[in-house]
């Protein structure tokens, strides 16, 4: 039997008949193993070039073909993820005048130069949070034209969680818009003033009624009662007067004792990025505007304040106020470079490798065998006092 030619046979192994073909240079293997071996020996990749020079006979054909189209199948898959990350990302992308997609600076909103300046004046940091999340798209805080100046969106958080999103003007007190957030949350006060409106008209129907109230059947009724049982005057038939004189719009009055006294309530800044299971908490004086409460301050997205019903020295265990917060910053920064200093480090870290090396050095000759000594027997004594 004639034995096969070595360019019949597989380029790796030079035992078996070959079976594939790599793409990207068109070496002939016979398994996985060779392929594997070949893309290693080579430093191939194995990946067709779409660029390589073919003859046209090569091209007009069914193999040729196909290269083409999942050549620009592809590229067109890149594209579209590519449009996906920008969208995710918040880069905006132009119509070029070719038909593409050119990134281009896109200029600024109406009124969003005039809002980045009111940011600078009033000192506050704004930590915009991720394009599509939930705070981003909560954040309507826009420069106000009539009135020119910031129309904020402030998340107000009650005392049982529950939490409001309002818009006010920076120029307003604090008090004031949380009081203007309260009645615009509160649809039965328009019935209250159209309640007010029609005073006059309700005590005309309470005179006419009075009036008719004489020749009633309740009150023949009611005579004839009190003739058959006159022990029992007293008691069944109270006097006209008290039945005329309430009127019917007291029970809306008594309503508003439900709505929250304003007057009552202590209002706090949240502090982001804290690194503490309780809520830091800024007091904010109930008179003072909101630009005068942001100022100097870093909110996300737009600010959240707390409505309370305690005092500051009063708050529960949840919540903590921003001086007490920094005090137990400073404390435990000052804890740290005192650990760094008695290591030698005073604060620093420093890079070189020769400062390590010479300290280490006169570490080593500042060591006193004594103080060696002294400080095993100590250890071998809480040792015989534990046992």
């Amino acid at each position: 039997m004639q034995e096969p030619l070595l360019s019949d046979l597989c380029k790796i192994c030079h035992i078996n008949p070959p079976q594939y073909r790599c793409p990207r240079c068109s070496t002939q293997t016979c398994s996985l193993p060779c392929t594997k071996r070949h893309k290693l020996w080579a430093q191939c990749s194995g990946v067709r070039d779409p660029a390589a020079y073919k003859k046209k006979s090569e091209l007009v054909t069914p193999s040729g073909v196909d290269q083409d189209y999942n050549f620009l199948a592809r590229l067109e898959r890149n594209i579209e993820k590519a449009d996906r990350e920008a969208e995710g990302r918040g880069i905006a992308l132009r119509p070029a005048l070719d038909g593409g997609f050119k990134n281009q600076k896109v200029e600024p909103a109406k009124g969003e130069v005039q809002m980045q300046n009111a940011f600078q004046r009033v000192g506050v940091i704004i930590n915009r949070a991720p394009t599509g999340m939930t705070r981003s798209k909560e954040n309507s805080t826009k420069w106000h034209q009539k009135h020119k100046c910031l129309s904020w969106t402030v998340e107000w958080v009650h005392d049982d969680g529950r939490k409001e999103l309002g818009n006010c003007l920076e120029t307003l007190p604090v008090s004031e818009a949380y009081a203007k957030l309260i009645q615009e949350n509160q649809p039965a006060s328009k019935k209250r003033k159209c309640r007010s409106k029609s005073k006059p008209a309700v005590k005309a129907e309470l005179a006419a009624a009075a009036t008719e109230d004489v020749g009633s059947p309740t009150k023949a009724s009611a005579e004839q009662a009190t003739s058959s049982h006159p022990s029992q005057l007293d008691f069944t038939l109270p006097p006209p007067a008290k039945e005329t004189t309430v009127p019917p719009y007291a029970a809306p009055l008594a309503a508003t004792s439900h709505t929250p006294s304003l007057t009552a309530n202590h209002f706090y800044l949240l502090r982001p990025h804290t690194p503490t299971a309780s809520r830091v908490l800024i007091p904010l004086p109930p008179a003072s505007s909101l630009s005068m409460s942001l100022q100097n301050r870093v909110v996300l997205e737009f600010p959240t304040i707390y409505v309370l019903p305690y005092p500051p020295e009063a708050l529960p265990r949840q919540y903590m106020l921003e001086e007490q917060f920094l005090g137990y910053s400073e404390q435990e920064n000052k804890e740290l470079e005192a650990l760094l200093k008695e290591v030698g480090m005073q604060g620093e870290f420093p890079t070189d490798d020769g400062f390590f090396r010479d300290h280490e050095i006169q570490r080593q000759e500042k060591l006193d065998d004594r103080k060696i000594l002294d400080v095993l027997r100590q250890d071998l004594k809480g040792l015989q006092d534990q046992g």
